[in-house]
Formats: C-alpha cells, structure tokens, sequence
C-alpha cells in the first residue's frame, strides 16, 4: 500500500464489502502481515458499525415522529376529556377507542422494541471497541531509546575507526537483544527491532562491537534473522552451550532470560504462567517475568537452559505477564528462509545442551557469550 489514505479507501470498501476478491485477498494479505494494520482495519469495521447503529437509531426517531404523527394525539386528548364528563360511556365511543388502540398497538410495539435494541446494541458495541482499543493499548514491543548508549559510542569505537564513522552517519533509533541459532554468526531477534533499518550491528557482552545483516524477517511471528556480516575479527565458536527445544514447554516451568534493558547484560527468572500468549494467541507463551525496553528479542531459557522461546512484549497494565515467541516457529522461520540464501553458509542449530547439570550461575557465564545486544540505526532524512 502506497500510504494511509489508499489503506483508508481499502478498509472502507473492505469493511462495505465493495472490494473485488484479488482486493480483498491482497488486502487481507497485508493486515496478516502487519499486525498495525490489521489493529486499524478492525478498528475502523467497529467504528463504521457504530456509526451506521447510529444512523439507524436516527431513521428509528424520524419512523417513531411519522407515527406520532399520524396518530393525531390532539384529537385523541379532546375525545378522551370529552368520554370522560359523560356519565356514561356509549358503545360507539368506546368502540372508537378500542379500534385507535387495535390499530397502532402493534407498531407502537415493534417500534418500542427496535428502540430499546438498537440502544443495547450501540451502547455494547461501544463498550467492546473500548475494551479492545485498551487491549492494543496494553501491549508494549520492548524497543528502547540509544540515548543512554550514544554516551559510551565513542571509548567503545577508538579501535574501529571505520565503524566509528558508520555510526556516527547513522544516528541510533532503538535497541534490543538477540542471541546466536549457530556457531557460525547467525543470531535471532524480533523483526520490530530491525524494521526500516539502514545498518544494524551487535555489541557483546565484552563491549565488542560487529556489523550484522538481515538474512530474513517473519511479520507473523516477529522474528528476524541476522548474520554477523563479512566480518573476520568475530569469533566463531565450535559450538553452542544450549539446546533448542521445540516440544511445548509445561505450565509452572521455572524459566530465565538475559537481555539488555540497560548497557550491560541483565539476569532475570520466573515460570511459564500460560502456553498462549496476548490474546490467546497460540505462536506464543505467558510468563511471569519482569522484562523491559531492550529485553526484546532475548532467549527465554528452561531450568536446563533449553531454548524455548525468543522475548517479544509485555502487557503494560499486569505486573510481571511477558510473551516470548515458541522455539518451534522459530524453526518454522529458518525453514523458510530461501535455500539458496543459505547455500555458502547454512544455519547449523543443535539440540545438544552442555549446560544441563550445571549450577545457575555457571550456566549464566555461557550463555551471556552468545547474546548480544542489537543496535540499530537509520539516515537522516
């Protein structure tokens, strides 16, 4: 889509359901794949619903003043004063009344009832567009501002010159975490950290700094693939500590992760409290863990220090309830990565785990070797 008033005019016949079927498909298509999108569309269906609950409330008042109307109540109000001095009330007169009332009861009725359930109606779709706005509200993707990091650029970057000059071209946007799928450079993190990117690098957790390329993004499951780029001063690893489980993890599993909410690497431990994620939804897991800004894209680790999932977000409004992305459509993502992409290099994860029986703290030493926090960067424009 070339920008919001053609997005606008698409959601508006989609919603009037104007659109040809290639425009609904490719429509659809999109909002699939940009959650933002799909959460305007049915934003606007709830709204244009509302509006035309309104707009029949308002035909109903015009019905409901014809009828009135008709019924010529000042009429009726003198006849019934002038039954009501008589002493006695004739069959004629009463018969007329009985045959006003026979005649317009029935619309007064439905009319009543049209009445009260297009304000129900109104008033409960209201409440259900407020409901859901708050919901999207309450979802936070943990970016965070590189102020705090532009600070430290400059002792981190006197040995590299030529990245010094890079960055200094390309101010930092936001930041986040990702860690390594294979020994040979490729990391994983969230595709809202590297979206509309220029240039991305990492930073380990010994201040050195390397130049990363996007391999491949995953809108739907907000997973990006990175690899450190052309660079021979990184330092490939024979192997990874940690395993990759893909098997659904059980609820109150003891879980922990590593990130970067500030400039150095930071610990932190909870349990998988739901196997769904914000809304129910399946591709991912609750867990009680306290994670912010930067924590995104980090590994969620079992007692076993087993992957099990990729951090993405949080709800803003509980305390402690984070989402991190299933292990298995990770797999799912590098299965689709284009074969030919890979050919030279291949992306060789393992289930094999060192760290099984080791004490915490042991486990920890290793596996901050092999996370990184992610930089990003784009051109003034």
């Amino acid at each position: 889509m070339e920008g919001d008033q053609q997005f606008w005019d698409l959601a508006d016949k989609w919603v009037r359901d104007n659109l040809t079927e290639t425009e609904r498909q490719q429509f659809e298509a999109a909002c699939q794949a940009d959650p933002l999108l799909a959460q305007k569309a049915r934003e606007h269906r709830q709204l244009t619903n509302a509006m035309q609950l309104v707009n029949q409330r308002a035909a109903l008042r015009q019905q409901l003043g014809k009828i009135h109307q008709s019924l010529d109540m000042e009429a009726m109000r003198k006849e019934a004063a002038a039954l009501s001095q008589k002493s006695e009330e004739t069959p004629s007169s009463m018969g007329r009344v009985r045959q006003l009332w026979q005649t317009y009861r029935p619309i007064l009725a439905v009319a009543a009832s049209v009445a009260v359930f297009t304000t129900f109606a109104t008033l409960s779709l209201y409440k259900s567009y407020q409901s859901s706005h708050k919901q999207e509200q309450q979802y936070s993707m943990l970016r965070r501002d590189l102020n705090a990091i532009r600070k430290s650029q400059n002792a981190i970057l006197q040995d590299i010159s030529a990245r010094e000059r890079a960055l200094q071209l390309n101010p930092g946007q936001v930041a986040g975490t990702s860690f390594l799928l294979s020994p040979n450079g490729y990391l994983v993190t969230n595709t809202h950290i590297v979206r509309d990117a220029d240039s991305v690098y990492i930073q380990s957790t010994k201040g050195d700094i390397y130049k990363a390329k996007v391999v491949y993004t995953d809108q739907a499951y907000d997973l990006a693939i990175l690899q450190v780029h052309d660079d021979s001063t990184f330092r490939h690893k024979a192997t990874l500590p940690y395993g990759f489980e893909a098997a659904p993890s059980d609820l109150g599993e003891r879980v922990f992760t590593l990130g970067f909410p500030r400039d150095e690497i930071v610990y932190d431990e909870g349990y998988l409290s739901s196997k769904t994620g914000y809304r129910d939804d399946s591709t991912a897991y609750q867990v009680a863990i306290t994670v912010n800004p930067g924590n995104s894209g980090g590994p969620l680790l079992d007692e076993r220090a087993n992957i099990i999932g990729i951090i993405s977000g949080k709800q803003t409004l509980t305390e402690n309830a984070s989402f991190a992305i299933k292990t298995d459509y990770l797999f799912r993502a590098i299965s689709a990565i284009p074969t030919d992409s890979l050919k030279t290099n291949p992306i060789r994860m393992s289930r094999k785990n060192t760290l099984a029986r080791l004490p915490r703290k042991e486990q920890i030493k290793r596996i901050q070797e092999c996370v990184y926090m992610v930089k990003v960067f784009k051109h003034e424009r």
